[in-house]
């Protein structure tokens, strides 16, 4: 019961003396987007799941206050979305589109931490993502036993949308100079369509108090 209860007053209690700190953030998890089909003729996503990188820095206003700033990237995933009616000058041509997606971008914040040696943090970021199309392919699958290929010629396309990322998450203070962190995070894409993805980090952190 006592450990119980000094577990949630650290949890509770004003964070260390961080004001001043600047800290640099490097972080790798999963990422599940939903990914706009192109050219459907009515509006479709499909989930797609992948690796996240990022890499950050953060600097306290205050002991419970930090700034932010972050840059990530996600390496191209091949992505199949099915029952797609695409639309094309020549016509609309149902059935599954196969290409490469990709996801980076940047974004910048605030953080609100609370605790001592485990931190709670909430924040909002804002900032741009570019969703990148490639290697597009259209199939009639009319016959499931042998989808054929339709010709089209379908380009690469890239799209820039603003972001909008809260994010919720524990710091663990395992050092005096360095942490380890699980920060979940949404994204929401606007701009040029609607779409989203959630990110799920395991970040390591180093801090320089000036």
């Amino acid at each position: 019961m006592r450990r119980l209860l000094l577990f949630s007053l650290l949890l509770s209690a004003a964070a260390w003396a961080d004001r001043g700190a600047l800290t640099v953030d490097v972080a790798g998890g999963g990422v599940a987007a939903a990914v706009p089909a192109l050219h459907s003729e009515t509006p479709k996503s499909t989930l797609s799941f992948d690796a996240s990188i990022w890499l950050g820095g953060r600097y306290a206003l205050g002991n419970n206050f930090e700034v932010t700033a972050s840059g990530f990237f996600e390496p191209p995933a091949t992505v199949f979305q099915n029952d797609v009616r695409l639309v094309a000058g020549s016509g609309v041509y149902p059935g599954t589109t196969r290409h490469q997606f990709l996801r980076f971008g940047a974004q910048a914040g605030v953080r609100l931490v609370l605790g001592m040696r485990f931190r709670f943090h909430l924040g909002v970021e804002a900032g741009w993502c570019q969703q990148a199309y490639s290697k597009l392919q259209h199939f009639d699958v009319s016959n499931p036993e042998a989808a054929v290929d339709y010709g089209l010629s379908l380009p690469d396309e890239s799209h820039a949308n603003l972001v909008v990322s809260p994010l919720i998450g524990v710091e663990w203070a395992a050092g005096d100079s360095w942490s380890l962190a699980l920060l979940p995070r949404a994204q929401l894409m606007l701009g040029n369509g609607f779409s989203w993805a959630v990110i799920v980090p395991l970040q390591f952190s180093w801090s320089w108090y000036l």
